[in-house]
């Protein structure tokens, strides 16, 4: 499975964490914007692999949410045409520093190749910055291939 297309699949699945509606898993309600802003740091981490959070202070029913989400992950892959061992990693990063609403999603596929990408807002889109001509263009995925 192409690294790109599993970023894509991953993106899907924690836009609709970020939605507060949950509709990969059914119906989730959730505001995980809003408990990041009140965990220490401002930011809420979550493993979807797992089903875990790793970061932040949620509440019992984030935990749960974070919980249905990892038992989903992997029906999710298969309806997208991908497995879950295709990911050697996967995690989300919420962010609610100042106000805002960021997402940092880390993937790692099985060959050992990682991207870190950021979004912003609700829908989650990528961030836009301005190139050397002055154009605004998405922000660049962060590519590490392995062994590096």
């Amino acid at each position: 499975m192409k690294h790109e297309r599993l970023c894509a699949i991953a993106h899907n699945f924690a836009d609709s964490m970020a939605s507060g509606l949950g509709f990969v898993v059914g119906y989730c309600p959730t505001d995980v914007f809003e408990e990041a802003a009140t965990s220490p740091g401002g930011v809420i981490e979550i493993d979807f692999l797992s089903g875990s959070i790793i970061g932040g202070r949620p509440s019992h029913q984030l935990k749960g949410a974070a919980a249905i989400f990892g038992q989903a992950f992997p029906i999710f892959c298969k309806k997208n045409g991908a497995e879950a061992t295709d990911f050697q990693s996967f995690l989300a990063a919420f962010d609610a520093k100042g106000g805002r609403r960021r997402a940092m999603l880390t993937v790692v596929d099985r060959n050992g190749r990682r991207s870190c990408t950021e979004y912003d807002g609700v829908p989650l889109k990528r961030l836009r910055v301005l190139d050397t001509l002055g154009r605004i263009r998405r922000k660049a995925r962060q590519i590490e291939k392995a062994g590096q």
